[in-house]
């Protein structure tokens, strides 16, 4: 079982920070600090238990504001899973801890966004997305394989590539990662070989039974969402489907199990390149170490393409980027050409069309 806790700030993607320490940095309820995120994690977490596993009868409205109705719940939580209750909950005592560690256990509370579990016409912030139906999803989750096997073959080819480096592949890794006089070395090179291995034993190689072992790791996130097109835990492949974290995007816990990759009801409505290029992403960081490790693939501050700040990154951050690595890739398999004309790289197009360049057929041209 990994269960870590640490509160952080969402991001685009969502590939953000475990919780490593404590949901909450202060106490909640009765006599609390009621700082308003601490409260609102209290809340989702309380919304995510059913009435008849301490949850509260009605959906609370995660305001972060601590009203009679969420002192009541806390209340009837610690009664019923402790056998008293002073009507608050502490970041260091029982009821935080046995609280999380229920809802990491707990085969009742779906994978996913926290506190949804039940209609979400009953919680106080309501939502107007449709849900996606179960055709849909199977449908996305398809078309995710699919794209996974036409990169399949040019995956392998830039394997080899890099296992003999030509000075115009050379050129080509230093236009992604190098920063000013700090250009890429075999080091970088080996990083990103490991990571690349990694995506094409789940892409590429078929186990026993003929069926790649893609298709147990993407999964379809049935909460519709505004602005996620999928997610996944860092260094995901190292865990086990038993194994849990808890994160955190935009100040809602999601619970996510090791060997997965969530796509969202937005995935299907991305450019088919975009789609290649999420998927992508999401694999370096699924491939690269778990997280408190070295050699972690992160979403670096205003890290992703569409970020003004994004070529100023240094080589290492770049190098651990998984926007950064996700679009070489991405270069070496559909070629230069298309991957500069995706909206997202629109702000570096000037930069991304320099030589050298990579063909539709997958080759290198240095002029």
């Amino acid at each position: 079982m990994s269960l870590a806790y640490r509160v952080n700030n969402g991001c685009c993607c969502f590939c953000n920070e475990p919780i490593t320490d404590h949901p909450i940095r202060g106490s909640v309820g009765v006599g609390g600090n009621n700082i308003s995120d601490d409260v609102k994690i209290v809340q989702q977490f309380l919304n995510a238990l059913s009435p008849l596993e301490g949850g509260p009868g009605e959906m609370l409205k995660v305001d972060g504001i601590v009203g009679p109705k969420t002192t009541t719940s806390i209340t009837k939580y610690q009664t019923k899973v402790l056998g008293w209750a002073d009507s608050r909950i502490d970041p260091h005592g029982k009821t935080i801890k046995i609280l999380a560690n229920y809802i990491v256990d707990s085969p009742t509370i779906p994978y996913g966004p926290l506190g949804y579990s039940r209609s979400p016409q009953a919680h106080g912030t309501g939502t107007t997305s449709t849900p996606t139906s179960p055709a849909d999803q199977v449908l996305a989750v398809a078309v995710a394989n699919i794209c996974m096997r036409v990169i399949a073959s040019r995956i392998n080819l830039l394997r080899w590539k890099l296992t003999r480096v030509s000075p115009t592949m050379e050129a080509l890794l230093n236009k992604h990662f190098a920063h000013n006089k700090n250009k890429i070395n075999n080091t970088d090179i080996a990083h990103i070989q490991k990571i690349l291995s990694g995506i094409d034993y789940y892409i590429a190689r078929f186990n026993a039974f003929g069926k790649l072992p893609v298709e147990n790791v993407i999964l379809f996130d049935p909460i519709p969402t505004t602005d996620v097109i999928a997610w996944t835990v860092r260094g995901g492949n190292k865990m086990s489907t038993k194994q849990i974290q808890i994160y955190y995007d935009k100040g809602k816990p999601i619970k996510a199990p090791g060997q997965s990759i969530w796509i969202t009801n937005l995935f299907e409505e991305q450019p088919r390149e975009e789609k290649h290029w999420t998927i992508l992403h999401e694999f370096a960081h699924f491939t690269g170490a778990r997280d408190g490790q070295a050699g972690t693939v992160d979403d670096a501050d205003k890290g992703y393409a569409f970020e003004g700040h994004f070529l100023s990154l240094s080589k290492y951050t770049r190098l651990h980027n998984a926007e950064s690595l996700s679009l070489f890739f991405l270069e070496c398999i559909f070629g230069t050409k298309t991957v500069v004309g995706l909206p997202r790289l629109s702000l570096y197009k000037a930069h991304f069309d320099t030589f050298p360049k990579v063909n539709s057929n997958g080759e290198l041209v240095n002029s």
